[in-house]
């Protein structure tokens, strides 16, 4: 009796698995016969679109958006660079330009200078705009940072001496 039920068994797990295979051949072969059906049908539709005239309504439409939106990037440009400030007063020192808020200002172009690094104590600042790099020396050559700069001229307003080393 257990020869037999073992028997039963090992014909019902090899039909099973005969039986598994057969769909899976199925469904990929009709898997594949849809995706091609499908890319057929767009490739056609495609085609048809390709080959139709084009409405005017479509074409003015078309050049309105392009226009609208070329409109769009040139006001946002814009307003990224913003111009400078009339009544913002600079003064050259340490080899850059300064405003009142003790800013960094470009040489070249007055816009913001950027610290080129994150590391603490930077001495290396770069123009966005036109790409130039600076950096903050005083007259004896010698490189500061942004804090021994700033502290310099605060010192140089207060009525002391610009000190230079």
């Amino acid at each position: 009796m257990k020869e037999w039920l073992k028997r039963r068994i090992k014909k019902a797990a090899e039909n099973i698995e005969s039986t598994i295979t057969q769909l899976f051949l199925i469904f990929l072969l009709g898997g594949t016969a849809a995706i091609y059906t499908f890319a057929k049908n767009t490739f056609n539709i495609i085609l048809k679109l390709i080959n139709s005239p084009t409405p005017l309504w479509l074409s003015i439409l078309l050049i309105i958006l392009c226009v609208l939106y070329t409109r769009l990037r040139i006001r946002q440009h814009e307003k990224s660079h913003k111009s400078l400030n009339v009544q913002e007063e600079l003064h050259e020192e340490f080899g850059v330009y300064w405003n009142n808020q003790y800013k960094l200002r470009c040489l070249r172009c007055k816009s913001p200078l950027k610290c080129a690094s994150d590391n603490f104590g930077s001495q290396i600042f770069f123009c966005s705009d036109c790409d130039s790099k600076h950096t903050l020396r005083d007259k004896n050559g010698n490189y500061l940072t942004e804090a021994q700069a700033i502290k310099k001229l605060k010192k140089f307003q207060q009525g002391g001496k610009l000190d230079v080393r």
